[in-house]
């Protein structure tokens, strides 16, 4: 039989799983979210105004420490 030829196929990628975000990216809807929390918390004229405040805060908050993260993991 004739000894068939592995075809060279493209490199494998070290990288499993969707990549992380743009840390600016991150950096900038964090700061959106908590200017809305604030604007949320100083306009709002409602009696339930700190629920959604602290809620818009705490986004924010999470998408800062995501951007923190993605900025150490690239560090490495």
């Amino acid at each position: 039989m004739a000894q068939r030829r592995k075809r060279p196929g493209p490199p494998p990628n070290p990288q499993v799983g969707k990549r992380p975000s743009q840390p600016g990216f991150l950096l900038l809807l964090a700061v959106l979210w908590i200017v809305a929390g604030i604007v949320e918390l100083t306009r709002l004229h409602a009696g339930w105004k700190l629920i959604p405040g602290i809620v818009f805060i705490g986004i924010g908050l999470l998408f800062l420490r995501g951007a923190a993260q993605t900025v150490l993991r690239r560090s490495k």
